[in-house]
């Protein structure tokens, strides 16, 4: 059987903000897309969608059958997803002794960061990236750390 409609939505987190879209796929406006970007929103997606095929069988299903259609095959879809939850990352620039390397890079980690590069001049300046919420946990743990900046 061929696919009749592709119904999808989604949403992406761009440094305007969020950007949702939806298409119907030729169904009524409304009907398909729609539902299914309402249900993004529910459960709080961010950059992620959620995309249903029907296949016509002869019955026409109306507007409202069409919306809970779509809406009810998305919602079951969710219900057997995985939501990963959504950290906001930051980079920074950190200068720091040779000889406490392996103990920043440990804690780095250890806070589910990771290091995007290393520069070896008169002290090592690290490239990092961070969870957001993770930054005053860095900043107590090592409170002489000289950020240079955040990207």
């Amino acid at each position: 059987p061929h696919a009749s409609h592709l119904a999808f939505a989604y949403q992406l987190k761009s440094e305007h903000g969020f950007e949702p879209y939806y298409s119907d796929a030729g169904e009524p406006s409304g009907t398909a897309g729609k539902p299914l970007l309402q249900l993004i929103d529910a459960h709080q997606i961010v950059s992620g969608g959620i995309g249903v095929i029907r296949y016509y069988g002869g019955v026409n299903l109306g507007t409202g059958g069409l919306t809970r259609a779509y809406g009810g095959t998305g919602k079951l879809a969710l219900t057997h997803s995985v939501i990963e939850p959504y950290v906001e990352y930051i980079k920074l620039k950190l200068s720091i002794n040779y000889n406490n390397l392996d103990n920043y890079i440990h804690v780095i980690h250890s806070m589910n960061g990771s290091v995007l590069d290393k520069i070896f001049d008169e002290k090592v300046n690290l490239l990092i990236k961070l969870p957001e919420g993770n930054l005053d946990k860095l900043k107590a743990r090592f409170p002489m750390t000289e950020i240079i900046h955040s990207l």
